[in-house]
């Protein structure tokens, strides 16, 4: 034990955690002193060894006490952490060590103490953090409210209540607050709560806590924080409400919806209009439901201004929709005036309500100045099915905007469903046009129209977007009869368009192409490889091994990827074997897969690779093998995963090991 001292006198930290790592397995009564040492060490590697071999140690009782006392430190910050690592660490074996000091004369520990108790998730902790809530210290007591809290025991909520009326220091209040928020269920408020909002410090706490708790009792006190000066409990008051109101039955909404109505018309709703802001997504929710239940037409703005928000959109759309077609002719009256994100909206709206009364603002928005408009206006105009628009709406295939171009294309497929003679027409012109792009829109066209005539003279287009398009149509119409054409296709110049010939042909299911597509096997794009493996193994899966070994020999990276996805789906032992031949591979994502796939398939075929894996060069698949270690029979994966962790020098892998080992214990 003297040489150990010494040596932890050395200047090199590696050789300190060393020596540290060595004195695993001997008793915590022996090593105690020196563990408690090393966790005050400057360095932090030495001080979470110490940390680790001491848990490992199963300490006594005794030993416990002792490592309690160094949360006493008051000129080591190192130390007293690693101790308070070591204790939380240790849990329910640490409870009676723990219990004696929860009284203790020293308020900062019995606030360490109090925080370890929290930190251990236990709920056997709920009684001493109980026995806290009356600490004469404010910050104990405070810290065992909050504790309380995140243990989860719903039984303790009355003991919460009861602590708030007698402890009246704000900071106590809060922390109950939150700790009730997070434990109570739905249901009438507590007066012990209700008073509480009458002091301006706490007012916003005790909204959010009523946003947990309370059921529609709350609504009149949540009303009359609409109007209170402050703006943080206004908005705490907004989300609560909507809280309440979206876990409410029926009856309960009812109630809701009938005190919110009588805010209609009135002052309040220009002041819960102050509260909407994009920037804080949950109070900007709140604020539309709240503001949607009210009905007032004021709020047309805001509510458009919500549409466009990806994550407001849906609350803002009921919203909006709630407001029938007054609200509507409301808002499109502004349309003129409105600035272009609000246009835009706007005719998103016409369009989702199917609103046919809007027909002609959205007409006249195909020529709107702004992009972002134009965008709207089209797919309106193929929600409400203006098929009279189709002159305007293909004059934008030629917009400068890329967004508006891609959009008119899915509004012409929608147009298609209802007047097919005109889209034909339209995609025969752009199949005729001197515009790749144009003629690629002619493929996707003929796909919605289902003709596959047109779409066969396209695979032999001059550009390689264009054939590719065609080819995609051709095997999402399934058209059995062009296997020949795809398999043309099979060979064109360009790499993406071999591609999707090989996609296609796994769509359309003909049998007859596997010759051809094992000759593709040979393809020098790897990207066409996989497709092609992939294919073959639709189109005749019986083959699959076959396919595998053609390509097999020789192949890295993305294609040996593949194959080894393959294999796991054939029910064959020379499959696993093959499987397990790529654990010898140098790349580190084939061996993970292979691990992976072995641990699903066959894990006892990962033994006699096992050793080595965990010595493997790269971390990550030292991880992996770990994991696919633990999945063995418990006494072999212990003595497999120990001898590992004690040669792993990585951190990330040390403590991926010790989880493992817990998890057998």
């Amino acid at each position: 034990m003297q040489d150990i001292q010494n040596i932890l006198l050395s200047d090199d930290e590696e050789v300190r955690r060393r020596v540290i790592q060595d004195l695993r397995g001997r008793p915590a009564c022996e090593t105690s002193t020196l563990l408690f040492g090393a966790m005050g060490d400057e360095s932090w590697r030495v001080r979470k060894e110490a940390v680790e071999v001491f848990v490992s140690s199963d300490p006594e009782e005794g030993t416990i006490d002792n490592l309690l006392e160094l949360l006493r430190s008051e000129d080591n910050a190192g130390l007293r952490n690693s101790a308070a690592e070591a204790v939380t660490r240790l849990g329910e074996r640490a409870f009676a060590p723990l219990n004696r000091l929860v009284h203790d004369s020293d308020a900062d520990v019995r606030k360490f103490i109090i925080d370890v108790m929290g930190s251990t998730q236990s709920s056997a902790f709920v009684p001493p953090l109980l026995s806290a809530l009356d600490d004469a210290d404010v910050n104990v007591a405070a810290a065992a409210a909050e504790h309380l809290g995140n243990l989860g025991d719903t039984r303790i909520v009355p003991d919460l209540i009861k602590a708030i009326a007698i402890n009246e220091t704000e900071l106590f209040r809060f922390n109950a607050l939150a700790a009730i928020g997070k434990l109570a269920v739905p249901s009438p408020i507590p007066d012990e709560i209700k008073r509480l909002a009458e002091n301006d410090m706490l007012r916003k706490a005790v909204y959010e806590c009523l946003g947990s708790i309370a059921d529609d009792t709350a609504v009149a006190l949540l009303i009359e924080g609409l109007h209170v000066r402050q703006k943080s409990s206004r908005n705490a008051a907004i989300i609560a409400l909507s809280r309440i109101y979206l876990r409410s039955g029926t009856e309960s909404r009812q109630a809701l919806e009938s005190a919110l109505e009588c805010l209609k018309g009135g002052d309040q709703v220009p002041v819960l209009l102050e509260s909407f802001d994009t920037s804080d997504p949950l109070l900007s929710e709140a604020v539309v439901t709240v503001l949607d239940i009210i009905g007032d037409n004021r709020c047309v703005e805001i509510f458009l201004q919500a549409l466009v928000n990806e994550r407001l959109s849906g609350v803002a759309l009921k919203a909006l929709k709630h407001l029938g077609p007054d609200g509507i002719d409301t808002m499109i009256s502004q349309f003129t005036n409105s600035d272009a994100t609000l246009r835009s909206a706007i005719c998103t709206l016409i369009g989702e309500c199917a609103y046919r009364n809007g027909g002609a603002v959205v007409h006249d928005a195909l020529s709107d100045p702004s992009p972002i408009v134009r965008k709207a206006a089209v797919s309106a105009a193929g929600k409400l099915g203006l098929t009279d628009c189709i002159p305007e709406i293909v004059r934008l295939l030629d917009d400068p905007d890329q967004d508006v171009r891609t959009r008119v294309v899915v509004c012409l497929q929608a147009l298609a469903m209802i007047d097919r003679s005109s889209i034909q027409s339209v995609a025969c012109q752009l199949g005729d046009s001197d515009q790749s792009e144009q003629r690629r829109n002619a493929a996707i066209l003929f796909a919605t129209l289902g003709d596959g005539d047109q779409l066969l003279l396209l695979v032999k287009d001059e550009d390689a977007l264009v054939r590719q398009a065609a080819v995609s149509a051709i095997g999402k119409l399934r058209l059995v009869p062009s296997s020949g054409m795809l398999l043309m296709a099979l060979v064109d110049e360009d790499p993406d368009v071999r591609i999707a010939a090989a996609e296609s042909l796994a769509e359309v299911g003909d049998s007859g192409v596997v010759p051809a597509l094992t000759h593709a096997l040979n393809d020098e794009d790897i990207w066409v490889q996989c497709a092609v493996l992939n294919t073959l193994a639709r189109v005749c899966p019986e083959g699959t091994l076959d396919a595998v070994n053609t390509v097999l020999p020789g192949s890295e990276g993305l294609v040996l990827l593949t194959c080894l996805k393959l294999l796991e789906n054939l029910e064959n032992d020379q499959a696993l074997v093959l499987v397990e031949q790529a654990l010898d591979n140098s790349d580190e994502e084939v061996v993970t897969l292979a691990l992976s796939i072995l641990s699903r398939r066959a894990v006892e075929r990962i033994i006699p690779h096992a050793e080595r894996l965990l010595a493997h060069a790269i971390w990550g698949v030292r991880i992996a093998c770990a994991r696919a270690v633990a999945l063995l029979p418990a006494p072999l994966a212990d003595k497999l995963l120990t001898q590992a962790l004690e040669v792993e020098t990585n951190d990330l892998v040390r403590t991926q090991l010790q989880i493992l080992l817990k998890g057998l214990a």
